[in-house]
């Protein structure tokens, strides 16, 4: 398991212990049988996960680790979802989840 699936699994395990919905978004294509892709449907740039309060609020969380960057398409979804007023986090840790959770949500 990559330390970037392990930090998804503090943050779901995190969120299920305060009563947040979260799901993992999983992204990307794969190469089918017959050398064709299949892309799995979500936009390009959507972030690893995505969490519901249980007072209706959504929020878009993307994984990072070290000094790992955000993709172009990545910027734009975080950007766009920021000015529509909902919650992204881009976390590098667990803390950068708690401590935006709680700010926005009052945990």
């Amino acid at each position: 398991m990559t330390p970037e699936h392990l930090l998804m699994n503090q943050i779901r395990a995190w969120c299920g212990e305060h009563d947040i919905l979260c799901f993992r978004a999983n992204v990307g294509r794969v190469l089918k049988a017959d050398n064709t892709w299949f892309d799995t449907g979500l936009p390009s740039g959507f972030p690893d996960l995505i969490a519901f309060d249980k007072n209706s609020h959504t929020i878009f969380i993307e994984c990072k680790v070290k000094y790992n960057k955000q993709s172009d398409d990545q910027v734009k979804f975080m950007q766009e979802m920021r000015s529509r007023g909902f919650i992204y986090i881009l976390a590098y840790n667990l803390q950068d989840v708690e401590k935006t959770i709680q700010n926005c949500l009052f945990v």
